[in-house]
């Protein structure tokens, strides 16, 4: 007798996994099909809580590069495999000033004397109309989040040839300059941040630090004990402004890179050195905070030989992770969980190095690595699903029809298992015998004798 396909197990295992490979989630895609190539002295800024945006920098390969990138951070990784996005393509150069606007939808860059923009909305960089005249290797900036001023120490050159402070006012996009202190010495590959609860910019250079607020001026800051790092380290603040992050750099008087970390709590004015890295010192990193995680990205390791010179290395592979509330150097990044909000759009914009509530838009609009919209992805696995199952129940049906015994007129009859009384309409029914499912069909014959 004709045996019978279970066509529709095998319809719906096929089904199964089509929707497997469409519902792929769309995070895990997109960190596998992009990773930056290491860098040290590239410039960066970041929003907590939601990426760490690195540009340019320098790959020891006798280049420079104009790659742009972000490290996701409202998502949790791990150090081997942070989660890394795309961003529109900024401006070549290394160690150049970077920071945010004050409402956090704008990146600005200065490379080559031009300040440039990124607006974060439109994914298109633009260039400021005028030059700033600026064309000076190791410089840093800050936003002030008050006044929306941004800040770049000794980056403006005199007729005399000194340098003072460039300002860069983002609503007229015009450049001013600002006077430094005497007292402090003009350096470049210095650490800059805005801290909110000091109200003002943290300056850190030659193992000292200086605080500069608009009302004040520029006045000493108490530095850490035992910092012995002179330039090429970084130096990031919290959002809530209740912590500042010192990290790496060159010791005085050597050219041996360093691991130490200091911790400074705002609120008692106290540096706290933690833990040191020293199979990862490095300097001139891609620094942030986020949610009580400090993270250090690319930099170059050196050490000073008495008798070959400095030997630098490649760019770090491996991403830092410091856990500041364990005070330890960690592995896996925990990202904070959203906030629900019920006030307007514009409200909700995140600050720069503040702790904004997680919104579900990305402020990175670049399409080239942009995760599929998830609804759209169910939908389509869903149509898929029901038109498949409905062609596989159709074909289903077409083959029981086959197989089923008619009378002299054509007509389908029952089958009527004598032993238990079971009726039966094709292939399907209870079986007395477990050891085939085609065990019925063989012990009798069409008219339900054996």
């Amino acid at each position: 007798m004709q045996r019978r396909h279970p066509v529709l197990p095998r319809a719906c295992l096929i089904l199964y996994t089509i929707c497997l490979l469409f519902s792929a989630p769309p995070h895990l895609s997109a960190h596998a099909q992009y990773q930056p190539r290491l860098t040290s002295e590239s410039s960066s800024a970041f929003i907590e809580g939601r990426g760490l945006y690195i540009l340019g920098g320098y790959p020891m390969d006798g280049s420079l590069i104009r790659q742009t990138f972000m490290i996701d951070l409202a998502v949790s990784w791990n150090t081997t495999s942070p989660a890394y996005k795309t961003v529109p393509i900024g401006p070549t150069g290394n160690s150049f000033a970077s920071t945010l606007s004050a409402d956090g939808q704008k990146w600005f860059a200065l490379s080559d004397g031009w300040g440039f923009l990124l607006d974060f909305r439109s994914s298109v960089w633009s260039r400021l109309p005028e030059n700033s005249g600026a064309r000076i290797y190791g410089l840093a900036a800050a936003t002030d989040l008050e006044t929306g001023m941004l800040y770049v120490p000794f980056g403006h050159v005199n007729p005399d040839g000194s340098r003072s402070a460039m300002t860069i006012d983002l609503k007229n996009n015009s450049y001013s300059t600002d006077n430094i202190s005497p007292l402090i010495p003009a350096r470049t590959m210095y650490a800059v941040t805005w801290n909110s609860m000091l109200k003002g910019l943290l300056y850190a250079s030659q193992s000292a630090i200086y605080k500069y607020t608009p009302s004040t001026g520029w006045t000493n800051f108490n530095s850490p004990e035992g910092l012995s790092a002179t330039y090429g380290y970084c130096m990031v603040s919290s959002g809530s402004g209740s912590k500042v992050v010192l990290f790496g750099g060159y010791p005085a008087g050597l050219k041996t890179t360093v691991g130490d970390i200091f911790i400074l709590d705002v609120q008692t004015l106290t540096w706290k050195k933690g833990k040191s890295a020293p199979q990862d010192a490095r300097r001139s990193s891609a620094c942030a905070i986020s949610n009580d995680y400090f993270i250090a990205w690319g930099g170059q390791a050196s050490v000073d030989q008495p008798s070959n010179g400095i030997l630098a290395t490649p760019p770090k592979q491996t991403t830092l992770l410091y856990d500041l509330k364990a005070d330890k150097w960690v592995s896996d990044y925990i990202a904070p969980i959203p906030i629900p909000t019920t006030t307007s759009p514009d409200s909700n914009v995140p600050l720069p190095t503040s702790t904004p509530p997680v919104q579900n838009e990305d402020l990175n609009n670049d399409t080239t690595d942009s995760p599929p919209n998830v609804w759209v992805i169910i939908g389509a696995v869903s149509g898929v699903l029901v038109v498949g199952l409905a062609m596989g129940m159709m074909y289903y049906k077409r083959q029981s029809r086959k197989g089923r015994p008619k009378d002299r007129n054509g007509q389908e009859k029952e089958e009527i298992d004598k032993h238990t009384r079971t009726v039966q309409i094709g292939s399907f029914g209870t079986n007395p015998n477990p050891q085939h499912p085609h065990t019925l069909l063989d012990k009798y014959d069409g008219n339900g004798h054996k």
